[in-house]
């Protein structure tokens, strides 16, 4: 054995310590049975590809995942990934879910933004999870879905900085838009695209007032300026500044 192997970090020290802690404490492995589907009245919804096997219990009203179980068999890498994906796709509808990328899987589950959290020896367990995705979405087609608008995935520990980040009433305003810009693009806009939807920057006013303006489906939904303006506002003011707001222009 070289050295260089003998010098290498244990796979397991390659993940984040999010996704450790995910590891040790699954919370969606399991599966549904017809019956179990029959006496809540949803409908039952298999993905499965190579040895990862999705279960979602689907209402069939409104196309939303009221329940989700995984089944793996391999590595560490696919046990970690069916369970992500089965944390992110609890309570959204198949559309959403069929928007759900490997990089978003690894961005859920990160430490730090730059960092990512699974290794890119375990990409291939991200892939795995996204083809089985689309294989249980292919069965819920018929099925009419209602359109909805929720950050809540984002809104877990996202690195507060108490204060803003250093610096940064000194920093010129197009460094701070360009910062500003790099939180909404790997933190923000993901989670929109979920719905079909966009957001972008429209003006940077006084170095302290944002204004954006929706894109898609977000233009028609009434949480543009509810829920999904909060959580945008509050990320910003977490990563970047307290002092920051954002104002839609609709």
């Amino acid at each position: 054995m070289s050295i260089q192997k003998l010098t290498q970090p244990h796979f397991w020290e390659l993940f984040s310590k999010k996704l450790r802690e995910k590891i040790d404490h699954l919370r969606y492995v399991g599966h549904f049975t017809a019956k179990q589907a029959h006496e809540r009245n949803m409908r039952l919804v298999t993905g499965r590809e190579g040895n990862l096997c999705f279960y979602w219990l689907v209402d069939e009203s409104d196309g939303v995942i009221a329940d989700a179980k995984f089944q793996a068999f391999g590595p560490i890498a696919l046990i970690a990934a069916g369970e992500i994906a089965s944390e992110l796709v609890l309570r959204k509808n198949y559309d959403q879910a069929s928007r759900i990328s490997a990089d978003l899987l690894d961005q859920h589950v990160r430490d730090r933004k730059e960092h990512p959290s699974f290794p890119k020896e375990a990409y291939s367990s991200l892939n795995q999870a996204i083809a089985a995705i689309d294989q249980a979405v292919q069965q819920c087609l018929d099925i009419p879905y209602t359109a909805q608008y929720d950050l809540t995935p984002i809104e877990h520990d996202f690195g507060e900085i108490p204060g803003g980040i250093p610096g940064w009433e000194g920093f010129p305003t197009p460094q701070k838009l360009k910062i500003i810009e790099e939180v909404i693009e790997k933190e923000i806009r993901p989670y929109i695209e979920l719905d079909a939807g966009g957001v972008k920057i429209v003006e940077f006013k006084e170095d302290k007032e944002i204004f954006i303006s929706y894109e898609g489906s977000c233009t028609t939904c009434h949480s543009s300026t509810g829920s999904t303006l909060t959580a945008i506002q509050q990320i910003l003011r977490a990563r970047v500044h307290p002092g920051l707001s954002v104002t839609p222009v609709l």
